[in-house]
């Protein structure tokens, strides 16, 4: 399900631990990550709310893929902002997942959807 969030410096994390590391920075990306959380840069909080989903398959339809990658994870995924307030949790074995990060814009998106699969071996 979506959820509308006004997320602080606009940036969304999806988080695999409770202690997670946070990317030092984007290097001019959209998407960062690191072993254990992915950073979306996205839309302004001056400029509009933005609309985030979490899931095995999102159903938010007209998005692009922004980028691939590994998380690892303690047994939860969640969508959380940069203070580690909690938005949505997705329960799921620990270990190694594949998430595809889907967006409505290359460098700004306010429209975001986490696709958060096992990776395979």
């Amino acid at each position: 399900m979506a959820i509308v969030i006004e997320p602080p410096n606009s940036v969304v994390l999806l988080v695999g631990r409770d202690e997670f590391t946070a990317p030092a920075s984007f290097a001019g990306n959209a998407v960062s990550a690191t072993e254990d959380c992915v950073a979306v840069g996205v839309l302004s909080v001056d400029d509009g709310s933005t609309t985030v989903e979490l899931g095995r398959s999102p159903h938010i339809a007209g998005l692009s893929r922004l980028r691939e990658l590994s998380l690892e994870t303690e047994g939860q995924v969640s969508i959380r902002d940069v203070y580690n307030r909690e938005y949505e949790v997705l329960l799921v074995k620990p270990g190694k997942y594949a998430v595809t990060v889907w967006g409505n814009d290359p460098t700004e998106p306010d429209v975001v959807a986490f696709e958060v699969r096992p990776e395979l071996t």
